[in-house]
Parts: C-alpha cells; structure tokens; sequence
C-alpha cells in the first residue's frame, strides 16, 4: 500500500483556509461581488451532502452542481485529492447561494453555478488559492477576468498547482488553427515542446493539458538537446519525435486556450496561454 505525504503548504494552507471560513476574514464579500440571479436555499434544498470533486458538489436534494468558471483535476490526476479536500472544507455541510450565469445545466444533467457560503465565493477561492484553474466557457463568462486575475496571483505565487517543476529550458508553441474544417484535418492541429537546453529530458510521465479536461501523457522517451517533440491531435504511428493523441475531435480552441505541461510528479514544466 502505497501512503501519499502531502506537502506541508498545503496543509499550511488547509488550515488558512478552514481559520478563514470560520470567521476570521473572509477574501471576497459576497455583496460586492454577485449581482445576477441567486438561488437562495428554502430549508435544507441547498445544504451541500457531498464532495465529488473539486468543482462538483451534491445538495440535500440530491441536485449535482458543477461550480462554473473553474476547473479542477480529474480523479488520479495530480492535486486531485487536494482541491477536493480544499471544496469540502469550504462547503460540506454548510448552506450555499446559487447563482446562474447563463446556462441552467450541462450535459451531464449537472446545474451549472456560481457558488457562495457564508460571504465566501467559492470558484474564485479554488481559483486564487491555486487548486482550480480557469475555465472560460461561454457564454458563461460574467466573472472571468475575476477568475484570470486570480489564477495570475497563484500563479505567481507559486500555489498549489502552480508549483514550479526543476525542470527548466523548455519552450512550447501550439499551432491550434488547423486549415480548413479543424474536425477534419485534426493532424493539423499540433503542439510542438522543444528542448532548449545542452542536456537531455526523460519525459516519460508527462501531461499535456488544455483548461479543460482533455489530458495526454507521454511514455517512454528521451527528448534530446535542441530537438523538438510533435504532439498531434490526430491518429497515426508514434515516430521519433512525433506523438498522437488519437483524438476523435479537435483539442485547441482557435480563440483562446491554455496549454499546462507537466513533470511526471505533476509540477508545472510550462504553461502556453493564447
């Protein structure tokens, strides 16, 4: 049996933050911050029962709430248990505000909403504390300069998700505008890592991942001094320095997007944001 030892941060900021919900200064007044329509709870409808993740909750009325705006790692991915563990100390067990942006569910059937406990916006914490990244999806995007504005101050922080790999001299492009149809030429849809340094970089068990969910991990291989690496979207035959996704669907947003490339240990190698 394998015991994983979290870092003492983290446990630095848990108790941050479980001082800060229980009274001793809260960051964001929920007043001054929600002015769109709210969902008050009528009696114990929006008391939250349970933690699936960290931006998905279950209320007493058995409702799924998936927390808009924000995103957070998928189960067996790295700072999963810590952002769920960050959720459940803001909000299990306690009264929420709902409030609806523009879309009332997704496809899942889950209610898409902002989150609020006791003046507390809960996406925004998740956000600034560095266990959410931001997840522009329109057309729900009333608070998103707040969210960007927050994950650049974890960011530059150094919080949570953000913590810096040792692994430096590497530099990422993405070519996410594929010519013509992008679903029908999805080999044209690439992201390109190269390494910049005089050493060679052991990849195996890195990621590549946009501000949503779609993740890829690297196996074996060796990317050398001044070479680069091709990841496409697509199918085909992996070849030195040439990897596939074997998507089914386009990746890459042609608007806007962000690439987070990390070290096997899930440490931030490099971030591509357009």
């Amino acid at each position: 049996m394998t015991i994983r030892i979290k870092p003492f941060s983290f446990f630095i900021t848990i108790i941050i933050l479980a001082v800060t919900i229980n009274g001793c200064g809260l960051f964001y007044d929920y007043d001054n911050t929600s002015d769109g329509d709210e969902i008050k709870c009528n009696g114990d409808s929006c008391m939250v029962k349970e933690i699936i993740d960290g931006d998905t909750i279950v209320l007493s009325d058995n409702s799924r709430v998936r927390l808009i705006g924000i995103n957070t790692p998928e189960h067996g991915m790295y700072f999963f248990e810590e952002a769920r563990d960050a959720l459940e100390i803001m909000v299990l067990g306690r009264e929420v505000i709902l409030e609806k942006d523009i879309s009332e569910i997704d496809k899942y059937g889950r209610l898409l909403r902002y989150v609020y406990t006791g003046g507390l916006f809960v996406n925004l914490e998740m956000v600034k504390r560095g266990f959410a990244n931001c997840y522009t999806y329109p057309p729900d995007v009333k608070y998103s300069e707040k969210f960007v504005e927050a994950e650049r101050y974890a960011r530059e922080n150094d919080k949570g998700l953000w913590e810096s790999s040792e692994v430096g001299n590497v530099m990422v492009t993405i070519h996410y505008d594929a010519r013509g149809d992008d679903g029908n030429n999805l080999n044209d849809e690439y992201v390109v890592i190269k390494n910049t340094g005089d050493e060679s970089i052991n990849i195996y068990g890195w990621t590549v991942k946009d501000s949503g969910t779609a993740i890829y991990k690297f196996g074996r291989y060796y990317l050398e001094s001044d070479t680069s690496i091709y990841l496409f979207t697509g199918s085909g035959e992996d070849a030195e320095g040439v990897s596939y996704w074997g998507r089914t669907g386009p990746v890459w947003n042609n608007n806007h997007d962000t690439l987070y490339l990390r070290d096997r240990a899930g440490k931030l190698v490099e971030i591509y944001n357009y």
